[in-house]
C-alpha cells in the first residue's frame, strides 16, 4: 500500500503541489483521505528532504535561487564525477554484467531518439534515467540517495527539465562520450565527463 508520504511526495515531484501558494495541509488531507497529523508528519519528512521549505510562516515546495541552484549543481557535478570514475572501475575490475551495460546503452539510445523526436519531457525525464543507471553502476548507497535529492531539488526548480531544447544535441553527444569512457574502464576519463556534463548544463541554467 502506497503511504500518505509517498504520494504527498509523488503531487510534489510530479508539479501538482507548485510554487505558487503555500502547502495546505487540511486540502491535501482531504484529498488523500488520511488525517491531518499523517499529511503533517509525510510534510515534516519532506522538509527534512529539502523538496519543502518554510518561508517562516508555511511550508512550499523548495525553489532554489541562483546561487543555491549553483551550488546544487556544483555538488551534482560532484558526485556524479565521482560515479562515473566509480563505475567505469567496476567495470575494468569486471564487477559489472554485460546486461547492465546493455541497459545503459539502451536508455542513453531511448533519450536520444525521444530527442531527435522534438519530445523534451520525455527526453528529460530519460536524462535522468540514464544518470541514475550510471550512479547505481558505481556501487555507492550513501552518496546515491544524497545524488537523488539533490536532482529532485534542482529539478523543482528549474521546471523538472535539465535539458534545455537549445543543448539537446550536445547532451546526447555527452552521453555517448561518457558511456564509451564507462564502457572501456577509463575512470579519470569518465570521471572529467561527467563532471564536465553537468557543468555544461550550470552554464545554460545560470
Amino acid at each position: 500500500m502506497v503511504s500518505a508520504y509517498d504520494r504527498v511526495r509523488r503531487l510534489v515531484l510530479d508539479g501538482e503541489i507548485g510554487h505558487e501558494r503555500p502547502v495546505a495541509e487540511v486540502p491535501l488531507a482531504s484529498q488523500l483521505g488520511v488525517s491531518r497529523p499523517t499529511v503533517r508528519e509525510a510534510l515534516r519528512r519532506l522538509e527534512g528532504e529539502g523538496l519543502l521549505r518554510s518561508d517562516g510562516r508555511r511550508l512550499r515546495v523548495v525553489d532554489l535561487d541562483g546561487a543555491e541552484l549553483a551550488g546544487a549543481l556544483r555538488m551534482r557535478a560532484a558526485l556524479e564525477e565521482l560515479h562515473a570514475e566509480l563505475a567505469a572501475e567496476r567495470v575494468s575490475a569486471g564487477h559489472v554484467a554485460q546486461a547492465q551495460i546493455w541497459d545503459l546503452e539502451e536508455k542513453a539510445a531511448v533519450t536520444a531518439a525521444a530527442t531527435a523526436a522534438g519530445d523534451h519531457d520525455e527526453a528529460g525525464r530519460l536524462n535522468r534515467e540514464f544518470h541514475r543507471a550510471v550512479n547505481l553502476l558505481a556501487a555507492n548507497p550513501v552518496s546515491f540517495d544524497a545524488l537523488e535529492l539533490l536532482w529532485d531539488q534542482v529539478l523543482l526548480s528549474t521546471g523538472r527539465s535539465l535539458a534545455p531544447p537549445d543543448r539537446a544535441a550536445a547532451v546526447d553527444r555527452e552521453h555517448s562520450e561518457l558511456l564509451d569512457a564507462i564502457k572501456s574502464g577509463d575512470g579519470a576519463r569518465a570521471g572529467k565527463l561527467a563532471r564536465a556534463h553537468v557543468l555544461a548544463t550550470l552554464s545554460v541554467l545560470s
